[in-house]
């Protein structure tokens, strides 16, 4: 009796943590899996925490060197693929637009010639989007769904939305696509972005935030956005169409501190309330000042003034779309996340 066949599938940016958790997931799913990133994230140190190609070779998977913006070393990395979970991308605020552009869209542009070249009998290419493309919509607690139309507000969510439009455009054509976009990504592995929030908060020396902080944080976890694109590569009715992926919990940043303050056995403190939007002019500011001295030395900044735009914003995002296609989250409750994320920093060292 012949054996079934396993699905191909491609990840770029396979070294990375989003990418990392993807091949992950995909192995347990039975694909087989070809995971590619850049020469220097596929010979990463182990003490590289944003690169984890010894993490791959753990799974078994030997991460392929190839680089999106050089179509030359694209050459029969897509060969007979199933599928495709475009991950790879110049994630930064304070990346130049040529920098974003060139990644971002060109490499996409890049890798979308060699799906149609390679892989004609592709099934589904998932694109990793952005929940921020919307920009601020603040609409008293209204949820942002998928028909709202987006408005970038900086280069770096610019290049994401032009990304998304290629992506689009290719499948008017002939491109079967889903285009996923998570909002504050956490989850082990995780160093920058939610990673970044959840660490300095445990580490905080006092545990205190000013009390009109109700204004809510979008998560997800990376679990749930991995296994979501996985989801809904496999379902014809996401074939087209773009997903927020967002979870349940819409918790308030003062509900947050606490939360981290108890999980630390410490408790918080609520300080009186501030004027939020003069606090997130003069953070803004601040964080001009701190990206320029740090890109003269050729530094990443702590602070990015685009960061600092969300302050005091109350975004919520709408699941409904991907909820009523029959999606269950692992995380429905960032809380349960947070928890086990945190004990993964300590038990791994990085707390």
């Amino acid at each position: 009796m012949a054996t079934k066949k396993k699905p191909i599938s491609l990840v770029t940016g396979a070294c990375g943590f989003m990418g990392s958790h993807m091949v992950e997931i995909l192995l347990k799913a039975g694909h087989e899996v070809r995971a590619t990133d850049l020469p220097s994230a596929c010979n990463a140190s182990g003490s590289d925490k944003t690169r984890f190609p010894g993490y791959l070779r753990s799974l078994g998977v030997e991460p392929i060197p190839a680089d999106v913006t050089r179509p030359e070393t694209l050459e029969g990395l897509l060969e007979d693929c199933d599928y495709v979970f475009h991950i790879a991308a110049v994630f930064s605020y304070s990346a130049s637009w040529q920098a974003l552009r060139t990644v971002n869209v060109d490499g996409t542009l890049n890798v979308l010639k060699a799906v149609k070249e390679q892989a004609p009998k592709l099934k589904r290419f998932v694109l990793w989007g952005a929940g921020g493309v919307y920009g601020f919509q603040d609409r008293e607690g209204v949820p942002i769904t998928e028909d709202d139309t987006p408005e970038p507000p900086n280069n770096y969510l610019r290049s994401k939305w032009r990304q998304e439009f290629e992506i689009m455009k290719a499948g008017q054509d002939w491109l079967p696509y889903s285009i996923i976009r998570p909002t504050t990504v956490y989850g082990p592995r995780g160093l920058y972005g939610g990673g970044q929030l959840l660490m300095g908060t445990a580490q905080a020396p006092i545990h205190a935030i000013p009390s009109n902080f109700t204004f809510r944080i979008p998560f997800v976890h990376v679990t749930d956005v991995c296994t979501a694109a996985l989801f809904l590569a496999t379902k014809p009715k996401a074939k087209g169409h773009i997903f927020n992926l967002n979870d349940d919990s819409q918790m308030t940043n003062v509900e947050f501190m606490k939360y981290i303050a108890a999980l630390e056995g410490k408790s918080a403190m609520l300080l009186p309330a501030v004027p939020v939007v003069q606090l997130r002019d003069v953070l803004g500011q601040v964080a001009k000042v701190v990206q320029s001295v740090a890109g003269k030395m050729g530094a990443v900044s702590p602070l990015e003034v685009d960061s600092i735009d969300y302050l005091g914003r109350d975004i919520v995002y709408s699941n409904d779309k991907l909820k009523d296609l029959g999606y269950e989250f692992t995380y429905a409750d960032a809380r349960d996340g947070i928890r086990d994320t945190i004990d993964w920093y300590y038990q791994n060292g990085w707390m």
